[in-house]
Order: structure tokens, then C-alpha cells, then sequence
């Protein structure tokens, strides 16, 4: 469903005004679907020549939007930035002192030490005190999704350097500037106003019993219209369904590669849109990583692949069209001013080249944040292990008719950090 060019949501003139009024900090939250990413493309687009920078904590996120990694653009080592004063680089120094606007996409995956990482580069780089050395932060995200990582002892470091949680809004820096909290209310994604508020229930676990109990009631193996694609919690439950629905078709065998155009990423891990390794038969089921520039498909399309060629991949949308489709590219960006011609330019660092597809019998949760699926089905196996896995997997599907559960959901499930609800009442979220 597209989101409509004016949004009625009365905090989309509420955070433009805050834009607008210079304030130091603007922390835009909002539930899954209520346009976050629509926000920001309009405001990257509609004024091209303002010194600003797109930024996303992880390679995945910012190849998503055509940002650049926090730790790229800032120039930081890949470990903890708990006490961090090393000196800005000169390339960043450059580009600091020019730039007027920082947006971070998917703030809830940013820790607080990284924050307060940025908060000080920034200060150094451009000789000034205020918060972000006078840069406006733009800080766009739902909490109550998928938090940032904390691995191994990290959780004791950050709670001896004096943070109240590892997310974002526990930055020390952030205590004293001036800040406004607005969060967008206007669901788009869903249309239903009871599946609307069972997924609040869900999403900040209120009333989460008499939720459960509705899901488990509607949804537990029930038949739908048309073919799911499953959301799993691990890599290795997708990967073992995708297997599976693989071996079941007949025929041969293709595999495409994926590859890049300029210098290949030194670190590749899973972060990249579509597999490196694409392996398909006709009948296969797939999922679009990709909004197509000719609108015939959006990221999270699904369909069967009716034929496959070196250089064009034949799908059967679920919708009923046949579409061909060549290989994509997903760009990672540098943001950087451009001292000559006097404006921030982006820069492609390299691209990566594939098809735009996905196997779909199964997708993981955390590949599945950020795309509206017309089909789901959920199995969280052992249960949900990490905060807001249950509220980003429910709340990829329109509606509730469009949802089926393999097996039944829990309260156990449902995790919400209450350190979440105690930071946003602290920040006035």
C-alpha cells in the first residue's frame, strides 16, 4: 500500500516545524507502517542542496535507504566507543564542519556509547560545545523493534560508564540538550483498527494475555488466500525451510553470484539485500528485495519463478502478472562536502550487483523489518529470544487475514524492555 503524499498525521508538522526551528535534537518514533522512511526520502529529496547526511548503525540498513554506515561517515573502530576520544580524521573534519544535519535511520539499533561517540567527534571536529558541535540530529526509529547489539561482557562495560540501558536515549550527551520527542500515530501499513491495537498491545505489552489469546484464536494453522512466505527467528530455521522447498521442486538447478562494481567491502557477513549466493528452480518461491523503478513490484513482492536465464529471471507475481527481472544494484554511499562546488555530495563507494530476489518459503524476522508482506506465517520455534521479535514479525502483515501461526504465540513472547518506556517517559516520548 502507498503511503499517500500528504500524510494526515498531525506530528509530521510537528517534527518539520522542529526541523525548522533548528532544534539540536528531533527523535522521531513511531510504530511499524506509520511512514518513518517516507518521512525521511521527503525530506532528503525535497531539498537536495541542504548540507545533510543520511546515516543507518548497521551495512544493511544503509544500503536500504542510500546511507552510509554511523561508523563509516564518523570514521570509527569497529569495538566498543565507551570513553572514546580519539581524534577526528581529517576527511571527517572536512565534512563536519560544513554539514548542517545529521539523519540516523533505525535509532533503535544504535547504542548509547556511539551516540555519545558522535556527540564528541562532532564537538572536536567543528570547535564547539554545543550538542553535536551545532549540528541538528535527526534520530528517526521505533524502539520497541530490534534493540542494539550488546555481545559478551559489553553490557557490564556500558553499565559501569554509567548508562541506564544501551539504547540510544541513555546517551549521556543527551541529557542536557535540547530536545524534541515526537512520534507519528498514523498507521499505514494496516488499515483494521482492531489489528491496529492489537499490535499496540503487542508492541508495548499492554493487555498482551487478551492479545494472545486473539491471535491464537483467528490465526493457529489456519488456511489463507494465498501462499505465505514464513518469518523465522534464526538464519538457520530459514535457511533449513528454504532448503526443503528447493528439494521439493523438480528440474534443474540455477545460481547466480552476486558481485560488485568499484572495491568490494573488506567485511561482507549478511549484509546485503539479496543473497550472494541465489540459488533457484522454476517453481521456486521468491521474495522482492528491491521497490522496482517501474512500480511493477515493491520490496517484499512475492511470487513464483516461472523461468530462468543467465541475465533475466521470469516471476509470476502472486498478484498475477509476469515480470521480467534483471539484476539490481544496491549502492553504498559516502556522504561528503564537496568543498569546490560548496554542497554535500554522495559517493559511491562501491555497488552491489544481484537479482533482487529472495528465496521465500522462509525469511528471518530481522530481514523481513521494514517490508509489508500480503501473506505471512509465523514460527518462532523455541519462542521469541530478543525484545520486539514477536511485534516486528506480526506486524509485517496487513491484516489479520492475511496471518497464520504454526504454532501457538505466548505471553512469553512478547518481550518489551522496560527500559524502553522508561527512557521515552524520561525524554518526553
Amino acid at each position: 500500500m502507498a503511503i499517500p503524499a500528504a500524510l494526515p498525521d498531525p506530528a509530521v508538522a510537528q517534527a518539520r516545524a522542529a526541523l525548522t526551528d533548528r532544534t539540536p535534537v528531533v527523535m522521531l518514533i513511531g510504530r511499524a507502517g506509520t511512514g518513518k522512511s517516507h518521512f525521511i526520502r521527503d525530506l532528503v529529496t525535497s531539498d537536495p542542496g541542504f548540507p545533510q547526511a543520511l546515516l543507518a548503525p548497521t551495512g544493511l540498513a544503509a544500503m536500504n535507504i542510500g546511507g552510509q554506515t554511523v561508523h563509516s561517515f564518523f570514521g570509527f573502530p569497529p569495538r566498543p566507543l565507551i570513553g572514546n576520544h580519539e581524534k577526528p580524521n581529517w576527511f571527517f573534519t572536512r565534512t563536519a564542519r560544513a554539514i548542517r544535519r545529521l539523519i540516523v535511520d533505525e535509532i533503535s539499533m544504535l547504542r548509547a556509547d556511539v551516540l555519545d561517540a558522535m556527540d564528541q567527534h562532532l564537538k572536536v571536529a567543528r570547535k564547539s560545545s554545543r550538542p553535536f558541535g551545532g549540528v541538528q540530529m535527526l534520530l528517526v526509529g521505533d524502539f520497541y523493534q530490534l534493540p542494539p547489539v550488546v555481545r559478551g561482557d559489553e553490557g557490564a562495560l556500558l553499565e559501569e560508564a554509567g548508562y541506564a540501558s544501551p539504547y540510544a536515549f541513555a546517551a549521556h550527551c543527551l541529557r542536557d540538550a535540547p530536545l524534541a520527542a515526537i512520534e507519528l500515530t498514523e498507521v499505514h501499513r494496516q488499515t483494521n483498527r482492531d489489528f491496529i491495537a492489537l499490535l499496540s498491545a503487542i508492541r508495548e505489552r499492554r493487555g498482551v494475555d487478551e492479545a494472545v489469546t486473539i491471535l491464537n484464536t483467528v490465526c493457529l494453522e489456519r488456511s489463507l488466500p494465498k501462499r505465505p512466505v514464513l518469518l523465522c527467528a534464526t538464519n538457520a530455521v530459514a535457511d533449513r525451510y528454504n532448503a526443503q522447498g528447493l528439494a521439493a521442486l523438480e528440474g534443474v538447478t540455477a545460481r547466480y553470484t552476486g558481485g560488485f562494481e568499484g572495491e568490494a567491502p573488506k567485511a561482507q557477513g549478511d549484509r546485503f539485500p539479496a543473497p550472494m549466493e541465489l540459488v533457484l528452480k522454476r517453481g521456486a518461491r521468491v521474495i522482492f528485495t528491491q521497490n522496482d523503478p517501474e512500480g511493477r513490484w515493491v520490496n517484499g513482492s512475492l511470487g513464483t519463478v516461472k523461468k530462468l536465464d543467465d541475465e533475466v529471471i521470469v516471476v509470476t507475481l502472486d498478484a498475477g502478472d509476469d515480470v521480467d527481472v534483471e539484476r539490481a544494484t544496491w549502492p553504498q554511499a559516502r556522504w561528503t562536502w564537496n568543498a569546490k562546488e560548496n554542497k554535500m555530495e554522495v559517493k559511491e563507494e562501491f555497488k552491489y550487483v544481484q537479482f533482487p530476489l529472495a528465496p521465500a518459503w522462509a525469511l528471518t524476522i530481522h530481514k523481513a523489518q521494514g517490508m509489508t508482506l500480503d501473506s505471512v506465517e509465523i514460527d518462532l520455534g523455541r519462542g521469541a529470544f530478543a525484545p520486539g521479535q514477536a511485534y516486528v514479525a506480526l506486524s509485517r502483515a496487513r491484516s489479520m487475514e492475511t496471518l497464520r501461526l504454526t504454532r501457538p504465540i505466548s505471553a512469553r513472547d512478547v518481550q518489551v524492555d522496560p527500559a524502553i518506556t522508561e527512557g521515552l517517559a524520561r525524554l518526553g516520548g
